[in-house]
Parts: structure tokens; C-alpha cells; sequence
């Protein structure tokens, strides 16, 4: 459906240096990273708004790289929504129609499908500064959708929003492409947007891509600690390489042989990774199930309305751990935790990852 052909694009000091990716027909892909990484710099440049140094742009297997905005069928919906102000909601859905040439009755019925499917027919007459932040970004996706795009491109349309409405609306946005099956690009720097509504991610640094996959692939296979960071771990164990044996520090003596991927070929130095879930309080399975157990010591708990999350460090060396639980798992610990209690750790094997440095 999209394909970016080793693109290049300059803006001042920012460039996107020998580019590719592509959306696959009916996909939902999301482009994930920090703000300034470039993210809304390519979605506009999909859509025309900034010229190609070099490289090229294929939609549905035509090559637009020089052609207009309005000549590439997509549909953008932007992260304010920039809706006319001037125009009521309905004229702001048919305004696009309109451009096309569509007659008033033609407009009418294409209208009214896509009302009916965000369920905004009784906000039609109002006008964008009377809507609420959840209406705007519905009007905002009728009036992209009405235009049948290719593939709809979405700059983080949820980050204005509070957390009621946006959890609602990624939910629409999945019912939405369930029901309508228009490939959809989306950015975004939210972790949990990207991993609720995905079906593929790319994660991107300073204007390239780092690493794309499945979001379950990406958070089982972490390339370096960048991308680890992004997708949510927090627990990182310096370590030293040496052949096929890693030592890891600030855990007391503990060596383990490791088989690493083509791509650490040649490192020093690496990290081992543990997500939340993967440090178990006082390990009931079997000992082969862990890396290793330790006793670790409570210096810090911070609490939410729903979890507790537990900050630990190693009794007899500077390792630290974190990790949160939910209200009702802690109240199962066969112990009180406090700070200053001391607690035993294990390390799930089946959690853990080497990643390297970024």
C-alpha cells in the first residue's frame, strides 16, 4: 500500500537520512519515539507537505514522490485536529468532498455513513471552539475518513486528550479499523497506545529507524537499551563480556554463559534486562527457573490508587531493581513490606534479555 524507498529529507538540521518502510494493505502500523525524532517529519513528508533530497514514494503501487498533497488520496488527521473553525461540524466533514467536485446529495450520503459510524449525528451544527476534545477528534477522523484515503495518517491524535477519553478513543480507533479496514499509520510516543492498537511497530531515533516487529517481538527482542527504555523496561545490569560468559556487576560474583546474536559481535559490554514482571518476591517455583535469586533491600515504594511500585537494592553491592505490583498481589507477599525490610528476589529466566549499549 506505502512504500518509502530509501527517502531522504533535510529541514534545517534535521535530516532523514536513506529511509525505508512500508504499510502493508488493511495494516495498522504505529511509528513509536521520544518527541523530536522525527516522526511527524515523515508523516508530513508522506503526504507531500516536504520535498524528497532523494528517494522515492510509492501509494498503492503508483510513485507520488512529486506529486501534491491533494493529488496522493490520504487523509491526516493532525494532533490539534486543525479543524475550521468557521465551519459547522458537518461542514467541516463534507469541506474535503466538496474539493472533489461531489454533488450536495453525493455528500450527503457519504456523510452520513461516516456519522453514523463515530456517532456524532446530533453534533453536526455545531461549530469546533463547542466541542468537547473527544468531538473534535471525531469530526477530525470524518472528515479524513470520508475521502476513502489509501491510508490514513494519524500525528499522535490522542496526546490532547485526558485519560477517560483517550482510553474510549484508541478503542474506537481499533473498532474503526476493524469495521473500515483502511490501513492506518499512527504516531505516537505512548507505549501503551502503540501496544494496543499495532499490529506492527517501528521504533525511530533521530531520524532512523532502530528496530521494527511485532510488539510482543519487539518486547521479547530488544536491540539495544534505547529501544528498551522505550518499550517500558526499567530494570538494566551492567555487565562485561568476555568470550561467551557474561559477568554481570553490582550483584555480588555471578557469571553466566550466554548465546548472543549476530549483531553483538564484537561488543564489551552489555546489559541485562528485567522487566517488572519478571522479578518474582520471594520465589516459590524451582531454582532452574531463575537466573538467580538474591536478597535484595526495600529503599523506596511508591504508590498509585491500583499498584505498588517497590525500588530494591542488593544487599552486599550496588545492584539496583524495580519492580510494581498490584494492591491485591502485595497483600499476598507472606510478608509486610516497608523500607528497610529486606526481601528475596528471583530473576525469571524466561523474562530476561541482553541488549546492548545504545
Amino acid at each position: 500500500m506505502l512504500l518509502l524507498d530509501n527517502i531522504s529529507v533535510r529541514l534545517g538540521n534535521f535530516a532523514i537520512s536513506n529511509l525505508s518502510m512500508d504499510v502493508k494493505n488493511g495494516e495498522y502500523l504505529v511509528i513509536l519515539g521520544p518527541t523530536g525524532t522525527g516522526k511527524t517529519v515523515l508523516l508530513e513528508t508522506i503526504a507531500g507537505l516536504h520535498g524528497l533530497s532523494s528517494g522515492s514514494i510509492f501509494l498503492n503501487n503508483k510513485d507520488v514522490t512529486n506529486l501534491p498533497p491533494e493529488k496522493r488520496h490520504l487523509g491526516m488527521v493532525y494532533q490539534d485536529y486543525a479543524l475550521f473553525p468557521h465551519l459547522t461540524v458537518y461542514g467541516n466533514i463534507a469541506f474535503g468532498l466538496k474539493l472533489m467536485g461531489k454533488t450536495a446529495k453525493e455528500i450527503e450520503s457519504i456523510v452520513a455513513k461516516t456519522v453514523k459510524l463515530l456517532g456524532i449525528g446530533s453534533i453536526l451544527k455545531r461549530r469546533p471552539r463547542y466541542l468537547s476534545g473527544g468531538e473534535r477528534q471525531r469530526t477530525a477522523l470524518a472528515r479524513a475518513l470520508v475521502l476513502n484515503p489509501y491510508i490514513l495518517l494519524l500525528d499522535e491524535p490522542l496526546s490532547a486528550l485526558d485519560r477517560f477519553t483517550k482510553d474510549r478513543l484508541r478503542r474506537e480507533l481499533k473498532r474503526i479499523h476493524k469495521k473500515v479496514g483502511v490501513s492506518i499509520l499512527h504516531i505516537t510516543h505512548d507505549l501503551s497506545e502503540a501496544f494496543f492498537l499495532g499490529d506492527r511497530l517501528i521504533i525511530m531515533k533521530d531520524g532512523a529507524i532502530v528496530q521494527e516487529d511485532t510488539p510482543e517481538n519487539l518486547l521479547n527482542q530488544p536491540k539495544n537499551r534505547f529501544v528498551a527504555e522505550l518499550l517500558g523496561i526499567e530494570n538494566f545490569i551492567p555487565a562485561r563480556l568476555e568470550g561467551t560468559m557474561a559477568f554481570i556487576k553490582g550483584f555480588g560474583t555471578a557469571a553466566f554463559s550466554v548465546i548472543l546474536p549476530e549483531y553483538f559481535k564484537g561488543a564489551q559490554s552489555l546489559y541485562l534486562t528485567i522487566p517488572s514482571w519478571g522479578i518474582e518476591l520471594f520465589p516459590k517455583r524451582g531454582k532452574e527457573s531463575y537466573l538467580f535469586i538474591t536478597k535484595m533491600k526495600i529503599i523506596g515504594l511508591n504508590q498509585t490508587e491500583s499498584d505498588i511500585e517497590i525500588e530494591m537494592k542488593h544487599c552486599s553491592g550496588p545492584g539496583l531493581l524495580r519492580t510494581t505490583l498490584l494492591r491485591r498481589e502485595v497483600s499476598l507477599l507472606p510478608v509486610s513490606i516497608f523500607i528497610g525490610a529486606q526481601v528475596t528476589a528471583g530473576l525469571l529466566k524466561e523474562s530476561i534479555h541482553w541488549v546492548l549499549p545504545d
